[in-house]
């Protein structure tokens, strides 16, 4: 028992979590991150929709859209 707990822990830790991408409006200028492409709230972007790490958003001072929380 206690040896398929151990290799049980080794299973899990073992695999790093997938981080969430999502879009913002062009490298700079945007204020808000969106959790799809087609986003009521990227509707007026007028530079290219970028996909990013969800905490590389966050580093850039970006919040949720409005639209999806």
């Amino acid at each position: 028992m206690k040896y398929s707990l151990i290799l049980l822990f080794i299973f899990l830790t073992s695999f790093s979590p997938v981080e969430t991408k999502v879009y913002i409006c062009g490298p700079t200028g945007a204020k808000k991150y969106h959790y799809t492409d087609n986003c009521r709230g990227l509707t007026a972007c007028r530079h290219e929709i970028t996909k990013v790490s969800i905490s590389q958003a966050q580093g850039y001072g970006l919040t949720l859209c409005g639209w999806e929380d």
